[in-house]
């Protein structure tokens, strides 16, 4: 009698070996799935902290979120020119302004680089409106201007079928950015009504004019 007693208890064992399992399984999917929520939380938290720079009030801080940094993509190796140091970047970007290349721009290319260079100028450091006049000679001589007239005309050179214009207009903001960093932080601030305390810690011009 006893023998035909262990196979019901057997089976009453592995049913609730069974049963047991399969709560451990649902058990650890949910601490995987609570995981997984929780790292995706704090990524978005990470990803709205650095997209949102207006939370700082120090000037420094606010300029190491929106400033450039490293070697832009492509022509940066191809010339040699890293955000990080844009002082040395000022002599290798001139060479390429229409004034000063060997080799200029015609046709579409100018007409490109008259309407791009008429957007934006070196704001920080001379009156100037634009980087060229309507002819295309340069309306400032200042070499953070030539630094900017430069990248705008060696990317018309030599990508200019692969970029638009806003494309190039944004490269050569970008070393704006980087030649005037205490006042590009500083106009981000007011322009996005944000209240900054005053620091000591920004640069107002890298390079000299």
């Amino acid at each position: 009698m006893q023998h035909s007693k262990l196979p019901a208890v057997l089976m009453t064992i592995l049913a609730f070996l069974l049963v047991f399992n399969q709560w451990q399984l649902e058990s650890l999917h949910q601490s995987m799935v609570g995981m997984n929520n929780s790292i995706m939380a704090q990524q978005t938290t990470d990803q709205q902290t650095a997209a949102s720079p207006q939370e700082s009030n120090d000037l420094v801080v606010l300029a190491q979120q929106i400033l450039p940094r490293g070697v832009p993509p492509i022509y940066g190796a191809e010339l040699g020119v890293s955000f990080d140091d844009p002082a040395a970047a000022i002599p290798i970007l001139s060479r390429y302004e229409q004034d000063t290349r060997p080799n200029k721009l015609t046709g579409e290319k100018l007409e490109r680089y008259i309407k791009i260079g008429q957007m934006t100028s070196c704001e920080f450091c001379c009156g100037a409106k634009t980087m060229v006049f309507p002819d295309g000679r340069k309306a400032c001589g200042c070499a953070h201007s030539a630094a900017m007239r430069g990248v705008v005309a060696y990317l018309l050179d030599q990508y200019g079928d692969q970029a638009t214009d806003q494309q190039i207009l944004i490269e050569a903001n970008k070393w704006k950015a980087v030649f005037f960093p205490g006042p590009t932080t500083q106009k981000f601030a007011a322009t996005n009504g944000l209240i900054t305390a005053p620091t000591q810690g920004l640069q107002q011009q890298v390079g000299g004019c």
